[in-house]
């Protein structure tokens, strides 16, 4: 895995993660509502980000690929995974049990702008006038949003400090990742990280009585979505597109996801969509279009 986009060309196929990326995670959030309402908030993560990170392993020894991280690494690795799985994955959980599953994704995904900040104070990217207008133009999209809703969050402080503290740490992982270049595929990578950033999860979770076997089919069947959908494949194509782009670049391209994640907990979950909800769909995409149709000197400059 490469450090710098401009050493790692892989064509306009490339821009095919951003897509992906959207929709990977802005389904799992309703199915995060679905199985929180019913399982405990660290029996739940624990089991799903264990499940995700042996899977993962497991794939990559079987596909051959190299899984011995250098111990030179190892520090970076804990960071990240103390930011990018532990922090966001209980921080995360518990914000979208104390709101709607949708708002939750909306507050989640001002990550991008945590990103562009930290990018340009850590890794010197430059703050370019179209990624500071798609970090405007996304997030007012999303203030469209949430300002209907702005009283009935402050009845639900934990909520909104919950899910804030859960982009910051997304964003501080972001920032690390792409300072080092990884001696190991993003498969055991991400195995790794989900598996270290777990054990503390799992040393809490071990405090409670258990009781996920109480929950329905359909909270398991959620819990089973978000293994595989929102985590191994997710965090897959995630740590890919970090690799093949800056930091900023890649954050701000899911500024989509929480427009996914509303129309995903309207179909699932019977959140209405109205006109704000569509306002904001054209705004996050312009954003995203920003940031994907690069200009030709750019892309000619990049290559």
């Amino acid at each position: 895995m490469t450090d710098r986009p401009s050493q790692t060309p892989a064509g306009p196929a490339r821009y095919l993660l951003f897509p992906a990326i959207t929709f990977c995670w802005g389904s799992n959030w309703p199915a995060i509502k679905l199985s929180v309402l019913e399982m405990p908030v660290w029996q739940y993560r624990a089991t799903t980000a264990v499940a995700a990170g042996l899977l993962m392993l497991g794939i990559a020894l079987a596909s051959g690929m190299p899984v011995k991280v250098p111990r030179r690494q190892w520090p970076a690795l804990l960071a990240i995974s103390l930011t990018n799985v532990t922090l966001w994955l209980v921080l995360a959980a518990y914000g979208v049990k104390l709101l709607e599953s949708g708002q939750a994704a909306l507050i989640g995904y001002t990550a991008p702008l945590w990103v562009v900040i930290l990018a340009r104070i850590f890794l010197g990217e430059a703050l370019t006038f179209r990624r500071l207008g798609a970090v405007v133009i996304g997030l007012g999209g999303i203030l469209i949003l949430l300002w209907p809703s702005l009283g009935e969050f402050g009845d639900r402080p934990l909520g909104i400090l919950c899910i804030t503290g859960a982009a910051i740490s997304f964003g501080a992982g972001t920032i690390i990742t792409k300072r080092v270049k990884w001696a190991v595929p993003p498969m055991s990578f991400a195995g790794w990280h989900l598996l270290i950033g777990s054990i503390p999860i799992v040393a809490i979770a071990a405090t409670e009585p258990f009781t996920m076997h109480q929950a329905s089919a359909a909270a398991w069947w959620a819990a089973v979505y978000t293994t595989l959908i929102g985590l191994v494949l997710a965090y897959l194509l995630w740590f890919r597109t970090v690799a093949l782009f800056p930091a900023g670049v890649a954050s701000i391209s899911t500024l989509a996801v929480p427009a996914v994640g509303l129309l995903s907990g309207a179909a699932v979950l019977g959140e209405t969509i109205g006109w704000r909800e569509l306002v904001a769909l054209v705004m996050v995409l312009a954003a995203v279009a920003l940031v994907v149709i690069e200009p030709r000197r750019t892309r000619q400059t990049a290559a």
